[in-house]
């Protein structure tokens, strides 16, 4: 099955994630590949953090017993990965076998809305050009928090509204390589865009219930996947120049038999273009659709 349009098509790679049998998969809730196109895959089951290599093949996972909704993934430029686990209320660095390297954030404890403190079911974490963190946090709290790359806080903004610079629910974020930052306020149908400091730049409103995106740095893209929770959408996959201009799409209920998607809740691309899927709550899996050239 080919998807997409003009440069931007891809081929569904049926049966790529060789989940081992015993395992409970359950919501693949966030993906990231690494320099070797490895990919690391947030699960909400028995085996938080899974990975695969690029065919799909099992590699190894570890986690259990340690994290329980690790909802944000985010694989630094030092081969280190970072967690934001909204169970937990913490953002964690490891190294690429889970050991941990710094946490920030108090385990098990959530913080009161109105301190506007991290965190409140922290949901994504990115990294900024000088090794900044940067914390959706997102499911309790309507908040963007700026860390040093030690973990001292730096900045916090935002609050709950549909406004410039509010949130309804700062989901899933990312970075430019310009030093833009990508926040998807998913129940508001929107991407805002805010520069390093925290100040809003512009937003994308050409989308309904924007689960996640993932930007492709050394080609300035971005891939933005879009559920559906509203009565009017189809979930759907855009990739899009960083004016949000839309280059290809695909989507549609899988269901229906009108589409390849069903409650997709984010997206990866790795070096090779080639796009990772994790579908939710109904149909729990992992696709990956391999860019045609």
């Amino acid at each position: 099955m080919i998807v997409g349009s003009g440069d931007f098509k891809y081929e569904r790679v049926e049966g790529w994630a060789r989940v081992p049998e015993y395992f409970d998969l359950s919501d693949p809730v966030d993906i990231a590949t690494d320099a070797r196109d490895r990919v690391y895959v947030g699960s909400r089951g028995n085996h938080p953090v899974l990975i695969f290599d690029r065919e799909g093949n099992f590699v190894s996972c570890w986690g259990e017993g340690h994290f329980q909704d690790p909802h944000g993934l985010y694989l630094g430029p030092d081969d280190t990965l970072y967690i934001a686990d909204a169970r937990t209320h913490t953002v964690e660095k490891l190294t690429l076998g889970g050991e941990s390297l710094l946490t920030l954030g108090t385990r098990s404890r959530a913080m009161p809305i109105m301190l506007r403190a991290p965190f409140n079911q922290p949901t994504s974490v990115v990294l900024g050009p000088e090794g900044e963190i940067f914390v959706a946090d997102g499911y309790g709290n309507y908040l963007v928090h700026k860390f040093t790359p030690e973990g001292k806080l730096l900045k916090t903004w935002g609050e709950h509204g549909n406004g410039p610079g509010q949130f309804e629910l700062p989901h899933k974020l990312d970075m430019d390589i310009h030093g833009r930052l990508y926040v998807c306020d998913r129940n508001n149908d929107r991407i805002q865009i805010f520069d390093l400091d925290g100040e809003f730049i512009e937003m994308w409103t050409d989308c309904v219930w924007p689960q996640d995106i993932c930007i492709d740095r050394k080609n300035d893209l971005a891939y933005v996947v879009e559920s559906h929770m509203r009565q009017i959408s189809q979930p759907r996959v855009t990739v899009r120049d960083l004016k949000g201009k839309i280059l290809s799409e695909f989507g549609g209920y899988e269901h229906e038999g009108k589409g390849v998607l069903e409650n997709s809740h984010t997206i990866c691309v790795d070096s090779r273009g080639d796009i990772y899927i994790g579908d939710i709550v109904k149909v729990r899996r992992l696709m990956k659709f391999a860019r045609v050239s």
